[in-house]
């Protein structure tokens, strides 16, 4: 895949993501970890780090800042996201975008809530504080397991569909698979 295929992709993932934090969701349910996930699987470590760290900083201005440690977290673990795809991107067994979705989530939820106990004034700075902000965390943990694993799936899901189709739109074109599964199409 060229640059320019990458650079189309990229900016309807990161479309994808921009609106859904616009249009109307359970709080953490939209499909930026997801769209990490999938660039860093299949663009590369980069663009997974960099197309969800575009989608936050093209909302959050608009949606809302928290303080900047807190910020720095947040998008931190986005990259993570990015980077667990990367780490993952010669498969597509069902096991690893279901794992990778959720270390990415579980990940995510450990560290911001950690950020907002430690920089936050939300909570007392012991360990009762921090575990009353864990326990405070877990309905917007469960819509955000429940929305990566949805996004991350019909993201993976599409990718291999659209690659099958391109293949039946040109027939003559070249499918590599890999013996991992990870199919490509050469054209």
């Amino acid at each position: 895949m060229n640059i320019r295929h990458k650079i189309i992709i990229a900016s309807g993932l990161i479309g994808i993501a921009v609106i859904s934090r616009f249009v109307p969701h359970l709080w953490n349910m939209t499909p930026v970890g997801a769209v990490a996930i999938l660039a860093g699987a299949r663009l590369g470590k980069w663009w997974g780090i960099g197309v969800p760290l575009v989608v936050m900083a093209m909302t959050d201005p608009i949606l809302g800042l928290a303080g900047l440690p807190i910020m720095l977290v947040i998008y931190g673990s986005f990259a993570l996201y990015g980077l667990v795809g990367f780490l993952m991107k010669e498969t597509n067994r069902t096991r690893a975008v279901i794992g990778g979705s959720l270390f990415g989530t579980l990940s995510f939820f450990f560290a911001t809530n950690f950020a907002v106990w430690f920089f936050g004034t939300m909570y007392p700075h012991n360990f009762s504080g921090l575990m009353t902000s864990y326990v405070a965390g877990l309905p917007f943990l469960q819509n955000q397991i429940i929305g990566d694993l949805f996004f991350t799936a019909t993201l993976f899901l599409i990718w291999e569909l659209g690659l099958v189709l391109a293949h039946k739109l040109r027939p003559n074109s070249k499918m590599n698979v890999c013996v991992s599964g990870k199919s490509n199409i050469v054209v």
